[in-house]
């Protein structure tokens, strides 16, 4: 490239550091997919606990959010009925939120 790369400034909103720290919760499930071991038991229903689960704590709310698969989306705790990996229908396509683990669906 040789030439230092300029991006432009963006104003980043509220959400952003939120919306980052989300995107890292299912980026480090996806990268437990990738041991086979892993893969082979999500995918048997055979791990120890019944699934992996992405949770999210949110200072501000006093609350857990957790990665719904079935929504592939981040909800409150409380009205959560899918936040492991599977077995579920896939995910509806991206809607702004973090997407769904293809390897556990």
């Amino acid at each position: 490239m040789g030439k230092e790369t300029i991006l432009p400034a963006a104003d980043p909103g509220p959400e952003v550091p939120r919306r980052t720290e989300q995107r890292a919760v299912v980026l480090l499930l996806e990268r437990l997919m990738d041991y086979p071991m892993v893969r082979r038991r999500v995918e048997q229903h055979n791990l120890s606990l019944p699934s992996l689960h992405g949770w999210h704590y949110v200072i501000e709310e006093g609350q857990v959010h957790v990665f719904d698969v079935r929504g592939g989306r981040f909800i409150p705790s409380s009205e959560s009925a899918h936040s492991g990996t599977g077995p579920y229908a896939d995910a509806p396509a991206d809607d702004g939120q973090p997407t769904a683990l293809p390897h556990a669906l």
